[in-house]
């Protein structure tokens, strides 16, 4: 009796264990086959896409933002040299017109100058030869005159028929007339003085206006003229410092709009981040591989399901393609993926945060 009863639980323990273990075999097989077949379906199928819940403080969004505000500071910093360039150039320019404008009325004046001295300088040489011609007529008939005075007064004198006094005060007058003859002499040479520095003026100006900023010294140079040209050399060298910092500041320029323009290049690239697109513009995206690219028109459907292919009801409809590449870890195996960011509308929003969702239709029509 009791060797029956050990050998029907004999019995039933290894039908139960038969039956475990047959049951965990259909498990692993049933477990084997859906990896299979997922990955199979993975495999061969270009109609599925990965919706992506982009949050402001993703790391990825973080790095992009930090990114564009250190290039913008960048950029800005580069505007506000240019703005300074700027400034500077406008100065040189001012400078330059000043220079040119002072040195073009310079020059005027310098003729003008000229024309002056030499009108006074004729006018001069005129009264020297009609004061030359005057003055020898004058000498001559004092000369004459003083002769004349004396002989007749030693003669008066002698014969008693003049005082002495009146002999002294007759000398008296002699004596101013010659004294007015050193006054013509005086006149004459303060005349030909005049004249000569005139001459030699109106030879400096010449000069200096025919070959200015020369090296050679003019004949007739004065004090006063050597003055003028330093005043005119000194400007014409402020023109030439002015002209080498406009030019060099120039170049300094176009330097600074090539920086800039790259850095607005580069921000332009950042912000044309799909990420960031997608957080400015508050949109549900999700990321399309390239070999899924043709099934994922704008308009077309797109299912969610259970278990990743059964089960399946539409979602929502795919939206605009996003510019700009971005990677991606495959949603079921291990390694990156490159493609695109697609606007999608979606009637379910929890299903933002599934794995995948198909395109067009369910996988298995179910």
């Amino acid at each position: 009796m009791n060797q029956r009863v050990a050998n029907r639980v004999n019995s039933i323990a290894v039908s139960a264990y038969k039956f475990i273990g047959s049951l965990l075999l259909a498990l692993i097989m049933l477990g084997l086959v859906s990896f299979l077949s997922v990955q199979g379906f993975f495999l061969v199928s270009r109609s599925w896409v990965t919706p992506t819940v982009i949050s402001p403080t993703d790391p990825q969004i973080l790095t992009l933002n930090t990114q564009v505000a250190a290039q913008t500071s960048a950029r800005d910093h580069v505007l506000s040299d240019r703005r300074s360039v700027e400034n500077r150039i406008s100065d040189a320019e001012r400078t330059v017109a000043a220079e040119r404008a002072f040195q073009q009325r310079f020059l005027v004046a310098l003729r003008g100058e000229r024309d002056a001295r030499d009108r006074v300088a004729r006018r001069l040489a005129l009264l020297r030869r009609e004061y030359s011609s005057a003055r020898a007529e004058i000498l001559q008939s004092n000369r004459a005159f003083a002769g004349l005075a004396r002989t007749r007064t030693d003669a008066l004198y002698d014969a008693r028929m003049m005082e002495q006094e009146e002999k002294l005060t007759i000398n008296h007058h002699l004596a101013q007339l010659a004294q007015s003859n050193l006054a013509l002499a005086q006149s004459s040479a303060d005349l030909e003085t005049r004249l000569d520095s005139l001459q030699r003026e109106i030879a400096g100006l010449s000069a200096v206006q025919s070959g200015m900023g020369k090296n050679e010294t003019p004949q007739g140079m004065t004090s006063d003229v050597l003055l003028l040209e330093r005043e005119y050399t000194h400007s014409v060298l402020e023109q030439a410092r002015a002209e080498a910092t406009l030019k060099s500041l120039q170049t300094d320029l176009a330097a600074l709009d090539e920086v800039a323009l790259r850095y607005d290049t580069l921000i332009a690239s950042l912000r044309a981040s799909p990420y960031l697109k997608a957080i400015e513009r508050d949109l549900t995206v999700a990321f399309v591989p390239y070999e899924n690219i043709p099934n994922a028109e704008q308009g077309t459907p797109l299912y969610s399901c259970a278990a990743k292919v059964l089960w399946c009801h539409e979602v929502g409809v795919i939206g605009r393609v996003l510019e700009g590449e971005v990677s991606l870890k495959h949603p079921i195996r291990q390694y990156m993926l490159r493609g695109v960011m697609v606007e999608v509308q979606l009637t379910d929003a929890p299903s933002a945060r599934e794995d995948l969702l198909h395109l067009g239709r369910p996988p298995l029509l179910l």
